[in-house]
């Protein structure tokens, strides 16, 4: 993925949370699952939330209608070109993002005590938070964190998303706080990462060493290296005037003809 990237960034959470669009790593890992989840009720139930859950009818009510709410994510809006002949379709994406907000409320409210309710409250937070309602989300990524079983699959995601919301806020000790978290849930990479990133944002002198040694020491983790080559290269440019623009050079052959004789006046 190309693009453009600007000094201002460096004073914005990253992008999943706050800029729609743009495909974090763990947001890439996030929308899998939710796929898996949306066209596999059965394997999740089976592997996440174990066998008697399945068995149970409430849980399997439940599940049902959580796989329903997801599925809505895959619909498509119209005029994108990617809806199939007689497929339903959205008039737009922010009536879609309602429909889904709306399914999944309906899940947290009729099912809140069961796993697929915790899985819809896990997901609310990561919606409010990309719709901007930092405090929002940071509520029910709580609440999610508090209630859901410590090998639910959502974890991490949910970890680093309440970071994130805290950032938003401007609590940044707080955001440095929940992104440690991350270490004790087997993901020190995105730990390390969210340190270095925070410092960084935070004009810390030793940011940049940081985020160096993030790249080198997990080489494997291709979406932290990933982050972390980008944030260096935004830390390299030359600080942002909010305001200034920046000329457009102009061509050789132009700038060359425009030139004239010093000490002489262009007529």
């Amino acid at each position: 993925m190309a693009e453009k990237i600007d000094r201002k960034q460096l004073k914005r959470p990253d992008e999943f949370q706050v800029v729609a669009g743009r495909a974090m790593g763990w947001m890439a890992a996030h929308q899998r699952l939710v796929l898996g989840l949306a066209s596999a009720v059965v394997a999740v139930a089976l592997t996440a939330w174990g066998v008697s859950a399945w068995r149970d009818s409430r849980e399997s009510k439940a599940s049902a209608e959580l796989a329903e709410a997801l599925e809505l994510l895959s619909r498509p809006v119209a005029g994108d070109g990617q809806a199939q002949a007689g497929e339903q379709t959205f008039p737009s994406r922010e009536e879609r993002e309602k429909a889904v907000v709306s399914a999944l409320e309906k899940v947290r409210s009729n099912h809140g005590s069961t796993a697929a309710g915790r899985t819809a409250l896990a997901e609310l937070g990561f919606h409010k938070l990309k719709s901007g309602d930092a405090t929002a989300a940071q509520k029910d990524l709580e609440e999610f964190l508090a209630r859901a079983r410590k090998d639910h699959p959502l974890r991490p995601f949910a970890q680093e998303a309440l970071g994130y919301a805290f950032e938003a806020q401007g609590k940044l000790d707080e955001a440095r706080a929940a992104f440690e978290k991350l270490r004790e849930m087997g993901v020190p990479a995105r730990a390390d990462y969210q340190a270095a990133r925070l410092a960084l944002v935070q004009g810390k002198p030793d940011a940049k060493q940081q985020l160096e040694r993030v790249a080198n020491e997990y080489p494997k983790d291709l979406a932290v290296v990933r982050e972390a080559n980008e944030r260096l290269e935004l830390a390299s440019l030359p600080p942002y005037t909010p305001g200034e623009a920046t000329p457009a050079p102009q061509p050789g052959a132009k700038a060359q003809a425009e030139k004239t004789p010093q000490g002489k006046k262009k007529r």
